[in-house]
């Protein structure tokens, strides 16, 4: 989901080029196809800064045990083609590519490879206009890494390399006249796909450790996190319905009981690590909750904040429901117009709120020091509803979270967030709910 469109037709990143529309794609074509470690033939997700790669065995040829590296965003795939890419993002490109070439290095005599990113191109002359990407084949940053030796032999299990030839230049798309042996795609038989990728896998797990110096981390297992998410209790400006946003509000004596109550809740749980919003009610609950003897263990993120509300925070929410009522029908909003609007610059969309807490559970996935034990994160009522409204829309239902509320989320390794249980959480008719925007 986006709020924006990523490429359009008429943008223009020169005098000279354009891009291709990327919402001319059919939804099911194989640029948008996400990528998760339970398809059969995905070796690897790996991430760099704020990107992540796929490493998966090329689908429609064996030749060289070929393999593929590119770019890619599971949630929101349209985002990383037809586009210019940043040096972050070819930096990371880079460093993976890097550790397959070495893998392939422990299988083969020879390894190789080829970076990509602009392959899919034309150019008319009568308009000088250069388009990048067309609708069969759209541009996407990407490399492939294949190996090199006698094309006869085994090199993994029983499975025969099929060329290139070495000393013969390797033509990627089989489509050169000039180079025997190479000019011709091989097909992968049926068990064939399944060996390669669990030999890659085990030559990477034994070599990735290695590169977390550069910052770059390297998942060949699927691998699930349960994360607990609870609302901060109840603070004065709740009973007064006044908008809270980022001020930084106390919790009053009830909303201190409710923290000391979600002990009960989680009997038996032991949270191996505790994330909160750094504003203090909901730091106080996480304390209130824990307890003296585990409060220490509390970290704090500014990315678990409550939602911004800009130049509404303190204001009455009956003023800005009025406000909101007269100037659009919330009720009949798509999805994606529902978790993008904001009625002011100064305010934060739901789809501001739940990229911000991707990236909390994202570090929880993959920091170095991750335990396979639950998580606890401290967090906010708009905070929770984003995450409902990005992960369980219903048309015309709205999401009220009550004080001392939680969320069970289920994340994968793969960046797949299922939201498996929740208490003091409750849906209605839009129509039946006063506010809970």
């Amino acid at each position: 989901m986006t709020c924006l469109p990523i490429s359009n037709p008429s943008l223009s990143l020169s005098k000279t080029t354009r891009l291709t529309n990327s919402s001319s794609y059919p939804s099911d074509h194989w640029a948008l196809q996400p990528y998760a470690l339970t398809n059969p033939n995905v070796i690897a997700l790996a991430y760099f800064e704020q990107s992540d790669y796929a490493v998966y065995i090329h689908p429609e040829d064996k030749r060289g045990y070929r393999s593929i590296i590119r770019l890619i965003k599971n949630t929101q795939m349209t985002s990383t083609i037809n586009r210019e890419y940043t040096s972050s993002e070819r930096i990371g490109l880079a460093l993976v590519m890097s550790l397959v070439t070495e893998a392939y290095t422990r299988i083969l005599p020879i390894a190789q490879n080829a970076v990509f990113g602009n392959n899919a191109h034309s150019f008319d002359p009568k308009t000088s206009i250069i388009q990048l990407g067309t609708s069969e084949e759209p541009i996407f940053l990407h490399g492939h890494v294949f190996g090199r030796g006698n094309p006869e032999e085994h090199y993994i299990e029983n499975v025969p390399l099929d060329g290139p030839i070495p000393g013969a230049i390797f033509d990627l798309r089989a489509q050169s006249p000039h180079e025997p042996g190479n000019d011709q795609k091989v097909s992968w038989k049926p068990d064939e796909i399944n060996k390669i990728v669990h030999r890659m896998k085990a030559e990477i797990e034994q070599i990735h450790n290695t590169y977390k110096v550069h910052g770059l981390t390297v998942i060949t297992q699927n691998r699930f996190v349960d994360i607990y998410m609870i609302r901060h209790g109840e603070t004065d400006w709740n009973i007064e319905k006044k908008i809270q946003g980022h001020t930084d509000t106390q919790l009053n004596a009830k909303g201190k009981l409710q923290a000391q109550q979600l002990q009960e809740k989680f009997t038996g749980i032991n949270f191996t690590k505790v994330v909160s919003s750094d504003l203090i009610r909901a730091r106080l609950t996480a304390e209130l909750f824990l307890g003296p003897d585990k409060s220490a263990m509390i970290e704090t993120s500014p990315l678990l904040r409550e939602r911004c509300f800009g130049i509404w925070e303190g204001r009455p929410f009956a003023e800005l429901k009025s406000q909101v009522d007269q100037t659009i029908n919330l009720d009949n909003m798509t999805q994606e117009e529902y978790v993008c609007f904001k009625w002011h610059d100064t305010i934060e969309s739901y789809f501001d709120v739940y990229e911000r807490i991707k990236t909390v559970i994202r570090s929880i996935l993959i920091g170095s020091s991750m335990s396979e034990g639950p998580v606890l994160l401290s967090s906010h009522g708009a905070v929770m509803r984003a995450i409902l409204y990005s992960l369980k829309f219903q048309f015309g239902y709205r999401w009220e979270v009550a004080n001392g509320a939680s969320l069970k989320l289920r994340a994968h390794s793969d960046g797949r967030i299922v939201v498996t249980a929740f208490e003091g959480v409750t849906m209605g008719k839009a129509n039946e709910i006063w506010f809970s925007f």
